[in-house]
């Protein structure tokens, strides 16, 4: 997907991947500065900033050994399935704008539907020339991350509860 909007350009799109987890693992992982890095592709670093009544602010640090930036989302969940999020302008951002949305949503026999919206405009210059289409294929990527990370931390502690799991 490409967007133009407000004088952006933006891209990204929306992935799905269903993941043998509860959607409650899912969020809970999601807001653990300690395993969001794991799960979020490229990201060095993930630091919680401060919560307030409007969300939490998390500081990201994203990038390759070529290319990386540095800026800060507001979290926010919304209902008990989806977790929003958006660029927050007030700290030091290396990109130009962010948003979207992580829903979690059970399927049955102990697997979710998790799905992931984002809409990314890194800015004008050379890392929009050159890297724009890796960086929305990065992106895309992200509900087969959370998958990769959080099934086997999931079903290893399933196993040792020893509660029987379907798939």
């Amino acid at each position: 997907m490409v967007l133009s909007r407000a004088g952006g350009r933006y891209v990204g799109g929306v992935s799905y991947q269903v993941v043998r987890a509860s959607p409650a693992e899912v969020l809970a992982a999601l807001g653990d500065m300690r395993e969001l890095p794991q799960m979020l592709p490229r990201t060095k670093s993930a630091r919680l900033v401060d919560v307030t009544r409007r969300g939490a602010r998390v500081e990201l640090t994203q990038g390759t050994r070529l290319v990386e930036t540095t800026y800060t989302v507001t979290l926010r969940r919304v209902g008990a399935s989806e977790l929003r999020f958006r660029l927050d302008p007030s700290r030091p951002h290396g990109i130009r704008d962010v948003w979207g949305y992580v829903r979690a949503r059970p399927i049955g026999s102990g697997a979710t539907l998790v799905t992931v919206a984002v809409a990314l405009d890194v800015g004008p210059g050379l890392t929009r020339a050159l890297f724009e289409d890796r960086i929305q294929a990065v992106i895309l990527s992200t509900p087969r991350h959370i998958r990769d990370y959080l099934e086997p931390r999931a079903l290893a502690r399933t196993e040792a509860s020893g509660s029987p799991r379907g798939m």
